[in-house]
């Protein structure tokens, strides 16, 4: 199969998916009404839905469903720009809305296959464009990680095509749409400076003027707090630690381990950009082996934010089995909202994806020995191999 036949495979498969209602989650809802507050005037960080000040809207179809009524959105400023876009056509109807930034984000994640293309055989392409959870979280339900996946792959594009400008702007597209690609900031200024990065600086900053208000970021930080402490899904690493924190005290350690492990994985980005710059990654090993951390770290892992790390666990020619096993799986996670088997599938994926991961590195580990060995002085009078592949 050619990589022209997975691309016309991918868009025939998207449309296809496009006319699903939201069934599986409810986040449309909410990226309606911060559209819809914003084209009344109203910056969508200043009240929670269940504020008094916006009681004119709660009476709407929108409103009974929203699953946060009492948070405020945590949604950066480039979401909440796609979000007023679908809020212009709520006057139509709510479902009107809810198609347009379908289209949105639908059109834009396949721009990211399309890049994706250019970095993957067809073969490994066809294991992100015709997964079945991609087409699900992408052009079935409308999630933000679809313009995600477009942001990061086209920062690895940009970065493996030397074009620092560009690898600025589509990283700052990916901190504005979801917060945690800018850790990877870093990983740019290493390899090119500050100096070469000032274009997605500045749209950063223009992006956000829209938004600032002294309100924004404490309000922020109280949602994120909040999702921190209160929500947990599909967390293999959170749910083990935790159970293992009640078989020996008794005593529930949630809201301890959840900030816990954020200042974890803030904790080791230093060494992790220190082992960029020690081993010489590349961006897109260092992009997955962070972003990949962050998710072990969480409290909740939607079946949807596995979409990133899918999208550039397909470049190499060895796949990242782990993960496309661990996204496999995680399908079997919706159980939860009918009181099905849910806590197996926790089980299947991450306790599959570690022993796969496990499998993988005893196997390089193993390669690599053998391949010091073959290079040694002693072995061949002084050759230097390197294991270290650019993958």
């Amino acid at each position: 199969m050619t990589v022209r036949q997975v691309l016309w495979g991918a868009l025939i498969l998207r449309l296809a998916f496009l006319p699903l209602l939201p069934g599986l989650t409810d986040d449309l809802y909410r990226y309606i009404w911060d559209g819809w507050i914003q084209i009344h005037g109203i910056n969508p960080y200043r009240y929670p839905p269940k504020h008094e000040a916006l009681a004119a809207f709660q009476s709407s179809f929108i409103y009974d469903h929203l699953n946060s009524q009492p948070y405020y959105s945590v949604y950066p400023p480039l979401s909440q720009l796609f979000f007023a876009i679908g809020g212009w056509f709520h006057s139509v109807d709510w479902t009107v809305s809810y198609y347009v930034l379908k289209v949105l984000f639908t059109g834009t994640e396949f721009g990211g296959v399309v890049l994706l293309s250019r970095l993957a055989t067809a073969r490994n392409l066809l294991l992100y464009a015709w997964n079945p959870l991609v087409l699900l979280e992408t052009a079935g339900q409308g999630h933000t990680e679809a313009l995600l996946v477009f942001f990061l792959v086209g920062t690895v594009w940009a970065v493996r095509a030397e074009c620092p400008r560009y690898a600025s702007l589509f990283l700052v597209g990916g901190g504005l749409v979801k917060l945690y690609p800018f850790v990877l900031w870093p990983y740019l200024v290493r390899r090119y400076g500050m100096t070469a990065l000032w274009p997605g600086a500045i749209v950063g900053v223009g992006l956000c003027v829209p938004y600032a208000a002294s309100y924004v970021l404490p309000n922020l930080k109280a949602s994120v707090d909040l999702f921190a402490q209160l929500f947990e899904f599909n967390a293999g690493l959170y749910y083990a630690t935790k159970y293992v924190g009640w078989a020996a005290t008794g005593a529930d350690w949630s809201k301890v381990i959840g900030p816990a492990f954020r200042y974890l994985f803030l904790g080791a980005l230093l060494p992790l950009y220190i082992l960029d710059w020690w081993r010489g990654w590349s961006f897109r090993r260092a992009t997955v082996l962070t972003v990949g951390l962050f998710l072990v770290l969480s409290t909740t892992v939607h079946p949807w934010y596995l979409l990133p790390l899918l999208a550039l666990g397909v470049v190499p020619e060895r796949p990242a089995w782990a993960w496309i096993w661990i996204a496999a799986v995680s399908i079997g996670t919706y159980l939860f909202y009918v009181d099905g088997p849910y806590w197996i599938w926790i089980g299947l994926g991450w306790g599959g994806g570690g022993l796969i991961g496990l499998g993988f590195f005893l196997a390089r580990y193993r390669w690599a020995k053998q391949l010091l060995h073959q290079y040694s002085p002693v072995g061949n009078g002084g050759a230097e191999a390197s294991v270290y592949s650019d993958s």
